[in-house]
């Protein structure tokens, strides 16, 4: 009887062992968008994170126009930033230090009805600063 109570609690502490190793790689991480500078001689500056519990928060600013931002589609290296104002802006990081990033004019849209990348015309080059998106 001693050896088979001693094979349930070594078994026991084997699952629990693998079910927390396991739960580590599914562990949602948070997303972020951030950048700021002049892109076709249009200023820009956001900060947006996409917490692990889905909830996103930050903010954005585009020429004289300041906007919260509520929503967010993370890509790999691009994310769509939607506004409490009901306007989408594309934003991308092409990495690299002689690639150029992108942000787009704002569009009207609201995150129930989704976009993605190719639905943003008028993307401009950022000429001075940058875009991170992870």
């Amino acid at each position: 009887m001693k050896t088979t109570v001693k094979q349930f609690v070594f078994t026991a502490s084997l699952l629990f062992a693998i079910v927390i190793v396991c739960n580590s790689f599914t562990t949602l991480k948070n997303s972020m968008a951030k950048g700021g500078g002049v892109a076709d001689g249009i200023h820009f500056s956001f900060d947006v994170i996409g917490q692990k519990n889905g909830n996103v928060v930050g903010h954005i600013s585009y020429g004289d126009e300041a906007y919260s931002v509520v929503n967010a589609e993370w890509f790999e290296n691009s994310a769509i930033l939607y506004t409490d104002s009901g306007l989408a802006f594309f934003v991308a990081d092409n990495g690299g230090p002689k690639a150029t990033d992108w942000i787009s004019d704002p569009i009207p849209g609201e995150y129930a009805n989704r976009f993605s990348p190719i639905d943003f015309y008028g993307k401009h080059n950022v000429t001075s600063g940058n875009i991170q998106v992870r």
